[in-house]
């Protein structure tokens, strides 16, 4: 393997490890299990290293790999049409779109946004929001962890997550960025 095609690949690979981060969150924006997020990053990472020499420097990185994540992604729902926590292939593309709309510098507001109002949740809203998307823990742990019922949990991550959307498109619209 020539050494430009090494360090092309070498690239790709740091890249991908600074921005997965990102890449992970925008593929469980898509499918919410965990474990199945886990399984497309692994399969967005492998083919990412394939395509490496098609990755032009210089360009959007997280854009390029979160596409390469919404194909895999429409692969599964293909896969498994029964699964209730996928979202339709529709439902992918239109988020898909909206999401690759968005620049780093937008994404970066998005993130301080969400630093500020992470605060302005309720304690106990918090800590589940923490242990569902900081820790990875299902609901079921959760309710487990705090000594509520499993449809407590659900119910109290779905009015934080609804709190959360408010409050960051609140603030970007405040700053001028996008909501």
């Amino acid at each position: 393997m020539p050494s430009s095609s090494m360090s092309q690949q070498q690239l790709v690979s740091q890249l991908f490890l600074k921005h997965s981060p990102r890449i992970r969150g925008f593929i469980l924006s898509m499918q919410p299990d965990m474990l199945r997020a886990e399984d497309v990053l692994q399969e967005t990472f492998m083919t990412v290293s394939a395509k490496a020499e098609d990755f032009e420097e210089g360009t959007n990185f997280v854009a390029w790999a979160c596409r390469i994540a919404r194909f895999k992604l429409l692969e599964e729902r293909r896969k498994d049409v029964r699964s209730p926590t996928q979202l339709s292939p529709e439902a992918i593309e239109a988020l898909c779109a909206t999401d690759m709309a968005l620049s780093d510098e937008h994404l970066d507001d998005a993130l301080l946004a969400l630093s500020e109002c992470l605060p302005k949740l309720a304690p106990r809203a918090r800590r589940a929001i923490e242990l569902r998307y900081s820790r990875a823990h299902s609901p079921a742990e959760i309710a487990r962890i705090l000594g509520w019922t499993a449809s407590s949990v659900y119910v109290a991550l779905s009015r934080a997550r609804n709190l959360l959307e408010k409050c960051i498109s609140s603030q970007l619209n405040a700053s001028g960025g996008v909501n």
